[in-house]
């Protein structure tokens, strides 16, 4: 028996073409539902990788703030312990607020009141404002004032800020320098 002649006996029969037809039609159908569930499978796949690296990319975030954290933590302990050595130990300094606006004083009152912030080893000023200025426009910040009969004009002083002074090791008190703030 010969292909050709197998082939003419499926033509003939109408009941062997119906089968071979039935029998096409549901390997088609299996296919089909077997490429939509693969299809539907590759898209949860895509999600899942999307999922995961998105949950990497996170992990890695932490990863890095943690080692930031980490790496301050040392920092900090080695700033202390510089600190530390260099007798500027927290329980051994006092703090003091210091806030003038826009005040108006003699020009001889702002020397001492600016020497009280300048730094030396027992006392530090972190300033967040510092601002001297002239009230007369026809006298200078750095011009000694022409002696006339009129008295020199004040200058303005914007001083705000924090006063760290020593404490510990035989300074109980901040060092008088002539100067009392409010």
């Amino acid at each position: 028996m010969s292909a050709s002649s197998l082939f003419q006996q499926l033509r003939d029969s109408r009941r062997a073409s119906l089968l071979l037809f039935a029998a096409t039609l549901a390997a088609l159908v299996i296919a089909a539902v077997w490429f939509v569930n693969a299809r539907s499978g590759l898209a949860e796949a895509y999600a899942r990788l999307g999922d995961s690296n998105r949950l990497l990319a996170e992990t890695q975030v932490q990863e890095q703030e943690a080692r930031l954290r980490v790496e301050y933590a040392q920092s900090s302990r080695q700033l202390l312990q510089a600190v530390r050595l260099q007798g500027l130990a927290p329980e051994g300094w006092g703090e003091r607020l210091i806030n003038l606006r826009q005040s108006q004083v003699s020009r001889e009152e702002a020397l001492p009141l600016l020497a009280t912030v300048l730094r030396s080893h027992d006392r530090m000023f972190g300033a967040e404002a510092f601002e001297l200025s002239v009230t007369n426009p026809d006298e200078g910040l750095f011009d000694v004032p022409v002696v006339t009969d009129r008295q020199a004009a004040p200058l303005s002083l914007t001083l705000r800020g924090s006063l760290l002074f020593k404490t510990g090791r035989g300074y109980t008190d901040m060092p008088d320098t002539g100067v009392h703030l409010p």
